[in-house]
């Protein structure tokens, strides 16, 4: 074999080699970036932690309103959510909403569960930002826009619209 040969299947390989790594750092970040978002929810503790289908969410800072599954019992035993889709940009499902009637005050009101569907969006660095709700309640139709964002130090669901 030639030197020109050789040279020329040593740079060959090397165009190669260079290719493949380049492409597996390309396949990396992909990968990487293909994370699903998460959303606020409640763990353990009365904290918060942000999850990939949470079962249940208490979305309101006094604990008035909790969603769930009609699998639940009330706000304390609230069920499991259903997710019918989770990607990057949206998550959607359904439940329950559970919310307190506050009567004679929400200390000691009582909680009804209401169909709900759900979307989760405005995806930011791998969290979603906004959920919208959607049910009836006392005969009326809701749509509860919430935004996640952080107070104090603490993440929590705060009303954009309703």
């Amino acid at each position: 074999m030639s030197v020109r040969r050789v040279v020329v299947v040593y740079a060959f390989a090397a165009a190669v080699g260079l290719v493949l790594a380049v492409s597996g750092v390309s396949v990396a970040l992909a990968l990487g970036s293909a994370q699903l978002s998460k959303l606020l929810a409640d763990a353990p503790h009365g904290l918060y932690s942000w999850q990939i289908r949470p079962a249940h969410i208490v979305y309101t800072g006094d604990g008035s309103g909790v969603l769930g599954g009609f699998d639940g019992t009330g706000a304390a035993h609230p069920g499991h959510l259903r997710w019918t889709s989770w990607s990057q940009r949206e998550a959607r499902g359904s439940g329950a909403v559970w919310i307190d009637d506050c009567t004679p005050d929400c200390a000691r009101g009582k909680f009804t569960a209401h169909a709900v569907k759900l979307v989760a969006f405005r995806p930011v660095s791998g969290h979603f930002t906004r959920l919208t709700l959607t049910y009836s309640y006392q005969g009326k139709h809701q749509t509860d826009e919430r935004g996640i964002g952080r107070f104090g130090g603490d993440w929590q669901y705060y009303i954009v619209s309703r």
